[in-house]
């Protein structure tokens, strides 16, 4: 299996893109799909922990990674479903994985146990 295979499957112009995936999804049903977001942000965090000291991330993955910002750029969040109902609402999923992409530019350590969208406690160990 391909390394960050989780976020080639979420950039559109890569040949591993998957319409299944958390981004193939939003942009076909306008969901937030929180398993296939799962699988995404592990990836986003492996990609932050990896080029956490050498600043110096591979071209294609720093372009995924902004074809991705790009894609969650919307005018009207309230026309998105979340396929998965808790306590957290959109805002709070788009908080978190704004903070995670934040991180990927810095050498800072990554707190997931800030955020009240936070049911996958597994992810959180990764982060550490």
């Amino acid at each position: 299996m391909a390394e960050y295979a989780d976020f080639y499957r979420n950039v559109t112009y890569s040949r591993l893109y998957d319409e299944n995936s958390f981004i193939g999804r939003w942009l076909d049903y306008s969901e937030w799909n929180d398993d296939e977001y799962w699988k995404l942000e592990k990836d986003l965090i492996n990609i932050a922990i990896t080029y956490k000291n050498t600043k110096l991330i591979k071209q294609d993955i720093l372009i995924g990674i902004m074809r991705i910002i790009e894609l969650l750029i919307i005018p009207n969040w309230d026309s998105f479903t979340l396929l998965t109902k808790d306590n957290s609402d959109i805002y709070d999923r788009y908080e978190r994985f704004k903070y995670i992409i934040s991180k990927i530019f810095t050498d800072e350590n990554i707190d997931l146990d800030i955020f009240s969208y936070n049911p996958d406690k597994t992810i959180n160990q990764i982060a550490r």
